[in-house]
């Protein structure tokens, strides 16, 4: 494996500028969920990590996808037949912007108080889980996976972890 790998890629929502970086491409980068701040988000993810889906340490690390197409599938399947329930919208675990969803085998799964219609208490490695969380917590979701893919240069294919903290 390469020790370091360097680029001048585009950043992670096309309005922010090249620029040139490094990193170690081997070693999974790891966004962390802050409980005080995204409480429904960062509770849905512990509950789909625990479930046994991958993106917890170095040995599962999801993989960035940039193809929209698949990005698309992933949460249309995840959450294509999500409720309408007013402040809240369907977030989808692992990402949609990974190799790990729906669109690359698997089923969905989801947990009690979720408002989805999947089967709870499923666990294993492949598929995804579905929850309605918060709207504003999900809609920020975008945003800190935006700034986190740029600032630590997850390009396609990339691994990386994610996690919850305080």
């Amino acid at each position: 494996m390469a020790e370091i790998s360097c680029d001048n890629a585009v950043g992670a929502n096309g309005s922010r500028p090249a620029r040139v970086g490094c990193v170690v491409p081997w070693f999974p980068a790891q966004v962390l969920y802050s409980r005080s701040s995204y409480p429904a988000l960062a509770a849905h993810v512990s509950q789909a990590q625990g479930s046994g889906l991958p993106g917890t340490g170095f040995a599962n690390p999801l993989n960035r996808n940039v193809d929209t197409a698949t990005t698309n599938l992933n949460r249309s399947r995840a959450c294509g037949d999500a409720p309408s329930i007013s402040g809240k919208s369907c977030d989808e675990y692992p990402l949609a912007s990974t190799y790990q969803g729906l669109a690359f085998g698997g089923t969905r799964r989801t947990f009690a108080g979720c408002n989805i219609n999947a089967p709870t208490n499923v666990t294993g490695p492949i598929g995804a889980s579905a929850c309605m969380i918060t709207a504003s917590e999900n809609n920020a979701q975008g945003g800190v996976m935006a700034k986190f893919y740029y600032d630590y240069r997850v390009l396609g294919g990339d691994p990386f972890r994610v996690g919850i903290g305080a």
